[in-house]
Parts: structure tokens; sequence; C-alpha cells
């Protein structure tokens, strides 16, 4: 079919490679070797890396053209392996602005796969291409990949397979690519600024690697060492006590006491009903309420007639109000107490605002065993707890923004630690947690 291909000195164990030029544009012919098109395992394997590579795009993954008898027609990429890249570029991952750049792409690629239901499962150096222009990685050879269809992944590399992939004790998924990232790393002249992902990339117990590439992504853009992120959460707790001493959030006192309120500065955060006439069945339930002397009963005034305590005061800011899809009988007309359903909607707003922050920082370590890790895990683990806590932090702050003319601060910061433990809990597995 192509009789001015040019063979090239490429190529893997099972296939052979050439440069073919077809209406001005450069391909690469990939086929199989003679002894081998007539073996219906490699030529099931080469009908599968068509199949699948061809209904998949990305910048970073080799272009499926065509498909040919015994062969696939690929687009032509100008570079070489990351084998022969560094070989000739030794201090090129030595930058580490260039290593997180490498590395990024490759998570990348690797993460599209995994989005379409595709691990690649040989993940290796021969298989990752560094072009000529600007060194972009460009990923090859889905020859062994495992997807919903193809389900058959015999092929493997020994020295960049999981212990899973080698002994057969699991099916294949994300993390046994994402061990095979870490053997790449291992490689490398960078190795040693990415120890701690390389230990967990490397884990033989799948549940203790990163369960997602996007994580590995999450753990190298935190370059802070331990001593900065510990300042940071001391500051920001000491400038949380400076707020919330100046900022007490008081709820508005009765207009019957406001006099007495004013003179002996009582902070309170529900009205105080102190008059035998007056209804007394709406008090707080959090905070004492200071006992009034008869000195001071004796100078408040009176209760106002109906008619002309109905209308508002322009100095009290209006109290949280009742829920629309309260029974009416249930809907007292002075009160700023919380019912169960204000309780119920807090908690469900924190819930729905911490829940995808939990999945995202705390999610890898559900159902793990904090008394298997080895102490760089427990290090690592401190760290994602630590940043999982300041990134629920800002999210109380900036809901209670939004929130704090319906609620009271105390409520919601209640609420708040109840959700932020509930998620804790759900950390680590269940049958330790006692121990």
């Amino acid at each position: 079919m192509f009789p001015h291909a040019e063979r090239l000195q490429v190529g893997g164990t099972t296939c052979e490679c050439f440069l073919v030029k077809m209406y001005g544009k450069l391909h690469f012919l990939k086929r199989l070797k003679p002894e081998l098109r007539t073996n219906p395992h490699y030529v099931a394997a080469l009908q599968k890396e068509f199949e699948t590579g061809y209904r998949l795009d990305h910048p970073h993954l080799v272009h499926y053209a065509a498909k040919t008898d015994d062969g696939i027609l690929m687009d032509y990429v100008d570079g070489e392996t990351l084998s022969r890249f560094v070989k000739h570029h030794p201090d090129y991952f030595r930058n580490r602005k260039n290593a997180d750049r490498f590395l990024r792409q490759l998570l990348s690629v690797v993460g599209y796969l995994h989005e379409h239901q595709v691990v690649h499962l040989d993940l290796k150096p021969d298989n990752i291409l560094i072009t000529r222009i600007d060194h972009d990685v460009v990923l090859v050879d889905l020859g062994y990949c495992y997807t919903d269809s193809y389900i058959d992944t015999k092929g493997r590399t020994d020295k960049y397979a999981a212990p899973e992939q080698i002994g057969g004790s699991a099916k294949p998924d994300a993390r046994t690519d994402i061990y095979a990232i870490g053997r790449i790393l291992q490689t490398l002249p960078c190795a040693d600024i990415y120890n701690k992902v390389i230990r967990r990339c490397t884990a033989t117990n799948p549940s203790m690697r990163y369960q997602r590439v996007a994580d590995i992504d999450v753990a190298i853009s935190r370059r802070h060492p331990y001593w900065l992120v510990v300042a940071i959460i001391m500051v920001c707790i000491v400038l949380s006590i400076v707020f919330l001493w100046r900022n007490p959030f008081q709820k508005a006192l009765a207009p019957s006491h406001q006099h007495n309120a004013d003179k002996d500065s009582v902070n309170t955060v529900f009205p105080i009903q102190s008059s035998d006439n007056e209804d007394s069945s709406f008090h707080t339930t959090k905070l004492p309420i200071p006992q009034m002397t008869s000195s001071q009963r004796s100078v408040s005034p009176q209760p106002q007639p109906e008619a002309h305590s109905s209308k508002p005061e322009p100095s009290v800011p209006k109290p949280h109000s009742p829920k629309a899809d309260l029974p009416a009988a249930d809907t007292p007309s002075s009160s700023i107490s919380y019912t169960a359903v204000d309780v119920a909607q807090v908690h469900r707003l924190l819930d729905d605002a911490i829940r995808p922050i939990y999945e995202q920082y705390m999610g890898s370590y559900r159902n793990a065993d904090y008394y298997a890790m080895n102490q760089s895990e427990m290090k690592a683990y401190g760290l994602q707890h630590v940043a999982f806590g300041e990134a629920c932090m800002r999210k109380f702050q900036e809901l209670w923004q939004k929130n704090q003319q319906r609620f009271d601060k105390e409520l919601f910061s209640n609420e708040f630690e109840k959700v932020r433990e509930y998620y804790d809990s759900q950390t680590f597995l269940q049958s330790r947690k006692k121990q």
C-alpha cells in the first residue's frame, strides 16, 4: 500500500514502524512483525488499539487516522521517546518548572483516558514522546489498554506494572496507571523533587495511592513547607478571634428593655421578657440570661398599647422572619428564636457546601486504614486535613456573609461544627476507629 514507506529505527517487541507520506502529510505506520501477523492475540490487540484511539481526541494523545490490513496509520510526531530525551537533555528535568510542566501534561492525558473509561496499563518512558518543538508530551500505544468493550489486558511491562496487575489479584483501574506514573518519575533526574508523590503513587496497597490523577496535580501544587502552613493557620485563628470580638453579631433587644441594655451593656442573643404580662415563652437556650434587679424593673417603661406596639421601630434591626412554609399556628409574631425547620435549613446549607470540599481533599482517604500508614503518609494526610479545614473555614465565612441577616452566628457556628465533625468521622475504616 505504501511503496515509498521509510523504515524507522524504533519499535517494540511486537511491531515495526514506518514513515509514510500521504497528500503531503507525514504519517506513522505501525505494523505487526511478519511472524505475528497471523497470531489472533496480537491482531486483536492492534484492532483494539485502533478502535479505542480513533474515538479519542486530546492534544497530548497521538491521533489515529486509519486502519490497514495489518497495521495502524497515525499522525507522525516529530520527537523522541522520554528515555532518549532524558539521555540527550540530562538537565532539562532538574528545572522544577520543566518537570511540573511535563507531569501536568502527562496527568492531563491520562486523566482524559480515565474519564472515557480507558486505563492505559502500559505507561512507560518508551510510550511517552517528547516533541522536538516546545517539548510537549504525546502519549502513544493503547494496545494493552482496558476498556468497557475490550477487557483482555494480558500485556504489560513488568518494570512499571502495579503489583495487582502482575499478580492478577484485582481488576485494573485508575490507580494501576497511577502506580506506573510513580515508577516513571523514579527514572527521571527530578525524582528527588517528587519523593512524597512517588511514595504514595507506588504504594503496594491500591487504597493507599492517589485515587485520581487530579489528586496528584493538587499534591504538586502545594509547595509550602509544613511550618508555613501552620503559621498561616495560626494567623487565620487570631484574625477570626479579633473579628468575632469586634463583631459579636448581637440580635436586637426588645423595646421594653432597650433602656436597661444600654445602661448595663448586657449582650444577649434573643429578647429577654421579664414582665409578668409579657410572653416569656421565647428565650435563649445557649447563653445565660442576666437576672434583672427590682430597681432595673422599676425604671423599665410600661408595655405600650397593642396599636402602638405594632408600629415598626426604625432603630431596631428586623429579626429573623418566620419561614413561609411553617403552619400559621406555629409562627409567632414577635419571636426571633429558631425552629427545627430553621436549624435543618442551616444544616443542609452547610452540608451541601462542605460535601464537595470533603470529596476534594479527604475523599482519597475514605475507608483507608490510618494504622497501616507509614510516617510520610501520615504527614501527607495531616497536610491534606489542614487544607480541608482551611477550605471549610473559607466557605463558612462566605456563607455567613450571605446569611447573617437571616441567622444567628452561634446557630451557624454550631451547625458548621456538626457538619465538619461528621465528615471527619467518615474518613478512616469504621472497624479501626475505636482503636
